[in-house]
């Protein structure tokens, strides 16, 4: 696993955009303050993918999951980033946390005895889960009008999801079958290096309206994670508002819960900029 993680974080890890990772970058600063940002913000993805639940005697049960509903699915979400620079290097943060309800599914299973060859008549999922990034970013040389940072860090990935369903048994032959009930439920930690660029590329001279822009790849408990963003951003003297639309994926093997999750939608951030001089006055 340790293994597994450091060559994610050396060789191809991603990193999950938001509003201050990835809406676009600050002015650089050559001063010796720290200026800090800090941006709460509203994703509103579809969130789909598949899951794999184990089962009683050896089994497995592949299950989809969404697209969710937010108005109808949704029970709770939190998002916030941060961000502290000084001069060309950067430490970045970004936080989320969804819950969402019951979902109807599709549900195969596989395994020994009742389970072997079965598919479902109904089937709920619920999902909820918790995202968390650290990293840190350096300024590749800018031109004149536009600015860009490579990036790396870690991502943690916690999902918890449970199963519910009424399985119509068929073994191929006359007579009555069996309709097994079957619950399950689980949880995963996920945690992926990352590596990346960011940056934005001014529309107007004095750099007011601009263009974010933002892609990642990486791997570590993943097989493969990535993500891209591009929007559209306005700059003012206490910080910036910016819409866009981010594009997140997982994508898993063997017996982990989660075999593909994606999360796509438009996302709306404000992101409010202040700074602190460092050193002696």
């Amino acid at each position: 696993m340790c293994h597994r993680l450091l060559q994610g974080a050396l060789v191809c890890a991603a990193l999950v955009s938001s509003s201050s990772w990835a809406d676009g970058l600050p002015q650089i600063n050559t001063d010796t303050q720290w200026h800090f940002a800090l941006t709460p913000y509203l994703w509103l993805p579809n969130v789909g993918g598949s899951l794999r639940f184990p089962l009683p005697g050896g089994g497995e049960a592949d299950a989809s999951t969404g697209p969710y509903n937010y108005l109808q699915n949704l029970r709770f979400a939190a998002m916030l980033q941060g961000e502290a620079r000084q001069g060309d290097w950067s430490i970045l943060a970004d936080a989320i946390y969804l819950n969402f309800g019951s979902h109807s599914t599709a549900v195969s299973t596989k395994g020994s005895s009742v389970f072997q060859r079965e598919l479902t008549s109904s089937g709920e999922t619920s999902l909820k889960g918790g995202l968390i990034q650290l990293g840190g970013g350096h300024t590749i040389p800018q031109l004149p009008r536009a600015s860009l940072d490579a990036i790396a860090g870690i991502r943690y990935l916690s999902v918890s999801s449970s199963l519910d369903a009424s399985l119509q048994a068929n073994f191929g032959g006359p007579g009555p079958g069996l309709n097994p009930q079957i619950h399950a439920s689980q949880r995963e930690e996920i945690f992926d290096g990352f590596v990346g660029v960011r940056g934005r590329a001014s529309l107007t001279a004095d750099g007011r309206w601009y263009l974010p822009f933002y892609l990642d790849v990486g791997t570590g408990t993943s097989d493969l994670t990535w993500q891209a963003m591009a929007g559209i951003g306005y700059a003012m003297k206490w910080g910036d508002i910016t819409l866009s639309y981010r594009y997140l994926e997982f994508r898993g093997s063997g017996d982990q819960l989660v075999q593909t999750l994606r999360l796509n939608g438009p996302a709306r951030s404000v992101t409010f900029r202040f700074s602190r001089a460092v050193g002696p006055a």
